[in-house]
């Protein structure tokens, strides 16, 4: 994911004893503008290490550009969508098959593990009130 906006630093002042300055900055911007990014997908050539994330493909393999990720708006899990999901690297549609890489099988496991966890919790109220999503 490649940023279309222009990279600008944390304000360090506001970092000071706000542990959700960035949590809040990005509701902030969200509603100023929509923030987008472009997904670019690197194109692998035979010899290529897939069992490794650690090692780096040449920076000389394509680049295609397939789409972009706009967040235009933000929503409350209050009555969200996504408050029961599992990302599983593992769960691939038809026609996609993962790597050899073994960081795959490690996170699938991990991250099951961290959706049960979380799904026995108590369910704390949502970091984002419907009144902010209004702004």
């Amino acid at each position: 994911m490649t940023p279309m906006q222009p990279f600008a630093p944390a304000d360090t002042v506001a970092a000071q004893g706000d542990k959700n300055y960035l949590f809040d900055a990005l509701i902030a911007s969200i509603h100023q503008h929509p923030l987008q990014w472009r997904l670019m997908v690197t194109i692998g050539q035979p010899g290529d290490p897939t069992n490794d994330a650690t090692l780096p493909w040449s920076d000389t393999r394509e680049q295609v550009d397939v789409g972009a990720l706009t967040l235009d708006q933000i929503q409350s899990d209050y009555n969200g969508p996504c408050r029961d999901i599992n990302f599983d690297p593992l769960v691939l549609p038809e026609g996609m098959a993962p790597s050899d890489d073994p960081l795959l099988s490690a996170r699938s496991a991990v991250y099951s593990q961290s959706f049960t966890r979380r799904a026995g919790e108590k369910e704390l109220p949502s970091a984002v009130t419907p009144s902010e999503v209004r702004k």
